[in-house]
């Protein structure tokens, strides 16, 4: 039943917003009826935007106490009170205004006393030049377009189109990898995080890997989180473990692991040193 609840309070929000929209639009009701029913279903909408946060908050909560950082909760407490697809869009969009606040505080969104393992300084200074091409751009389209809406629409495109690329190198910056408590935190900026238990790791070499073309996949036993399309750093898991490529995605057994870190030897160090002293 709460479950029921739970994936009815998904969908109650924007459905009432429609019914709304639809009432106004089709001219269903006189003027007087329509304000009457625009007021009760105002009503309704604020019950179940309480509810919703509630719920979110409750979601949000439940995730900390179990462990998860503030990027997964937020994520779960999303999920909770929205439809999926909604869900992991504003997650991602959250995510990165989240980075950004933690990146300026710098604060790096990682469990106290976990050793951290940094990673894409490869494809960084590329998304560092697109920052700084956007005022050409401005000023390509203030001369080349004639037309002052078409101007305004560009202009605020480039403006978030910044914004986001910023929050990606933020999220590349404070969620770096993390090495404590027994486990292995591998991230890809705020979109993907997998887990793997430290007693599970039988051996880690460096070696380079490329032709990857998804942030994140799994064949033939093999789970690569690439940086660009490449991985520098492998380790065997002494026996198969059961991992999904994404959430929601069926679980797959994984025999090795590929990632890549800015700094190779002291990744080595650091997972040798956990293995050995686990």
């Amino acid at each position: 039943m709460r479950k029921l609840l739970a994936t009815a309070a998904r969908w109650a929000a924007p459905t009432v917003v429609l019914a709304q929209i639809c009432l106004v639009w089709t001219g269903v009701f006189s003027l007087g009826e329509a304000v009457a029913v625009g007021l009760a279903l105002e009503l309704l909408l604020a019950g179940i935007v309480i509810t919703e946060i509630t719920l979110a908050r409750r979601a949000f909560k439940t995730s900390r106490s179990q462990g998860a950082d503030g990027q997964e909760a937020l994520n779960q407490a999303l999920s909770a009170v929205l439809p999926a697809p909604v869900a992991k869009a504003m997650g991602m969009e959250f995510g990165l205004f989240r980075a950004l606040w933690r990146w300026i505080r710098r604060k790096p969104d990682a469990p106290e006393g976990h050793v951290i393992l940094t990673y894409g300084s490869e494809i960084k200074p590329i998304m560092w030049v697109m920052v700084f091409l956007v005022p050409l751009e401005i000023l390509a389209v203030e001369f080349l377009i004639p037309w002052s809406v078409v101007r305004i629409i560009l202009l605020v495109l480039s403006a978030y189109g910044t914004v986001w690329v910023l929050g990606f190198i933020a999220a590349l910056s404070i969620r770096p990898h993390t090495v404590g408590d027994g486990k292995v935190v591998l991230r890809f900026a705020h979109f993907t995080q997998i887990v793997i238990p430290l007693e599970l790791v039988e051996s880690v070499r460096t070696t380079r890997h490329s032709g990857y073309r998804r942030a994140i996949q799994i064949d033939d036993g093999v789970l690569a989180m690439p940086i660009g399309d490449s991985t520098t750093l492998s380790f065997k898991l002494r026996e198969p473990y059961p991992l999904a490529p994404k959430p929601g995605k069926p679980t797959q057994e994984v025999r090795e692991v590929r990632f890549a870190a800015d700094n190779t030897r002291e990744a080595v160090r650091v997972l040798t040193a956990d293995i050995a002293g686990d």
